[in-house]
């Protein structure tokens, strides 16, 4: 054991009360909360991996631990302005010089606008800080594109709200270019179009309302290979109600919509937050997100799953509390007749393979609670999707051919085809590997979902599907992420009719697994697989329990 100090962005780890609700006059206590002082085994101990005898096991939050929407107390700045700083009157600042390095300005009470054109915006130079008085608020009046903009270094920008700018799809108005450094806080972002906030390296992003917004609530959006989004903290933020212009409606399959969407992003922390009824996802890791710790959120009643990870790597997801989450997505999923499960979190050709200096190792999906969701947890891999096939949908390449941003080695003149200098193909893949779900807690009543008697909901499973491109066709990847890559359920406990998904979307009569086949032992993995060997047993769930 070793005592050590961690940031407030660091969970607790027992249910608490919003901060909020216990500072006032207690210094002390509120010096301890902040600074999350407590023992704790070193990183990389066994314990750390919150497994079987971790004495914290279950601590999710019992209540949202980040109520800030409407919180006037926490959102409201200071009614004088600070020494030094630059005030700034409410009505139209199209004039104002926003761009003195190391300034701080004050914006006072009312409301303030930019000018006319679409492409009117703040472009801040480093080192300057906005702050808003009570009643502050920046209107993009329907016409502005965007409120904060370019590559300014160490801005900071808290108590305003920000509102009715109108971003195109898959940008945003708040750090529009991902400027490095910027800290936002105590700010209301609502009501705008696109995304309410971008994101760029060392960001931190604290105590936000971030709501209502056309497309995200924030795009983590995009590492590249000069510019990686590393070090993004995003700590006790409300994130409700985004994607209001239902863009997967608009673009069939655009993946594009949801509270937070992170692409390419690198040792993030998200913690404390509450993220809710979002039109889609409520947080998406998609495209060599790597190094994530997702600790201690309250997720509930998103439209579609609460988490997604995809084609990408390692992740720490723990003493998160999931509610009601993919139901929207779920009875649609249902309506249609379509069997694939629809869960609380959904792994899609993502996970912690060994040998690539990977900061979690196995993912751990871990001391979470699941509660009336539509399912729980689903480990998935695409047999076609690959660096170099046309089922791949993202251009970069993947950590095991060493670089994100060239996946040129795996592609060859023919079609789906690897090319034969690759000596070992499945580098090519983003693989769903070596992750490891234990000490949760799943809990389902079918009645309250609607769908009693069906096997639509309440799934849990690891599975993929006959491959039809060439280098991976038949039941090779089945197999793999079933029986050969480390994906393990052990020490769960799951309350009410669950089922399972197991090697397919369902077993080949139609049915899904049982708890007794989920459990039994599995069997050898055949030389040659077939049709006729598909497995019926699976091993898993080794030290759960299951009571219906």
């Amino acid at each position: 054991m070793e005592t050590f100090c961690l940031s407030n962005s660091t969970p607790m780890r027992k249910p608490y009360l919003p901060l909020k609700k216990i500072c006032g006059s207690l210094l002390l206590l509120c010096i301890l909360y902040i600074t999350g002082c407590h023992k704790s085994d070193a990183p990389g101990s066994q314990k750390d991996s919150g497994g079987p005898g971790d004495a914290e096991a279950g601590a999710w939050p019992l209540s949202p631990p980040a109520e800030i929407c409407g919180n006037t107390q926490l959102l409201t700045g200071p009614a004088v302005a600070p020494a030094g700083a630059i005030s700034v009157p409410a009505g139209n600042n199209s004039g104002f010089d926003f761009k003195r390095e190391g300034a701080t300005f004050y914006l006072e009470s009312g409301v303030h606008t930019i000018g006319g054109d679409a492409l009117s915006q703040i472009i801040p130079a480093d080192n300057t800080t906005f702050i808003g008085a009570p009643g502050a608020i920046l209107d993009g009046q329907h016409v502005n594109q965007y409120a904060f903009t370019q590559r300014a270094v160490n801005v900071t920008i808290r108590y305003l709200t920000i509102r009715n700018f109108m971003a195109p799809r898959d940008e945003g108005v708040v750090n529009h270019d991902a400027g490095d450094k910027w800290t936002i806080e105590y700010n209301t972002i609502a009501n705008n179009k696109g995304a309410g906030l971008m994101v760029g390296p060392n960001n931190i992003y604290r105590y936000n309302c971030i709501k209502d917004n056309g497309q995200y609530g924030i795009n983590s959006c995009c590492g590249t290979e000069t510019n990686e989004v590393v070090n993004f903290v995003l700590d006790h933020n409300e994130i409700a109600g985004n994607n209001t212009d239902d863009w997967e409606s608009k673009i069939d399959g655009c993946g594009c919509t949801g509270g937070v969407k992170f692409w390419i992003n690198k040792n993030t922390t998200v913690t404390n937050n509450w993220v809710h009824n979002n039109k889609g996802v409520g947080l998406w890791l998609d495209n060599n997100n790597r190094g994530f710790v997702i600790e201690n959120n309250y997720i509930n009643d998103n439209d579609g799953n609460g988490l997604m990870i995809e084609a990408g790597y390692d992740a720490r997801v723990r003493f998160n509390n999931f509610k009601k989450n993919a139901i929207v997505a779920g009875k649609e999923s249902a309506r249609k007749g379509d069997y694939f499960p629809v869960p609380a979190i959904y792994i899609s050709e993502a996970g912690s393979p060994r040998g690539f200096n990977l900061k979690t190792s196995p993912m751990l999906i871990s001391n979470n609670n699941f509660e009336n969701n539509w399912g729980g947890v689903v480990l998935w891999e695409n047999a076609n999707r690959y660096s170099g096939s046309s089922a791949n949908t993202h251009k970069a390449g993947t950590i095991k051919i060493r670089n994100l941003y060239d996946d040129s080695p795996c592609k060859s003149g023919l079609p789906d085809v690897i090319p034969g200098s690759v000596v070992d193909k499945f580098v090519c893949r983003w693989s769903t590997e070596n992750v490891v779900v234990e000490n949760n807690e799943f809990r389902i009543d079918k009645a309250l979902l609607g769908c009693t008697g069906g096997n639509y909901c309440g799934i849990n499973g690891i599975f993929s599907e006959y491959g039809t491109f060439p280098e991976f066709s038949g039941y090779q990847i089945p197999w793999r992420i079933t029986f050969q890559q480390d994906n393990i359920f052990r020490n769960n406990h799951y309350y009410g009719d669950w089922q399972f998904a197991g090697f397919e979307v369902t077993t080949p009569d139609g049915s899904r697994v049982s708890w007794k086949n989920w459990t039994a032992p599995a069997p050898p993995v055949p030389d040659k697989p077939s049709i006729d060997n598909r497995p019926g047993t699976f091993g898993q769930d080794k030290g759960s329990t299951y009571v219906k």
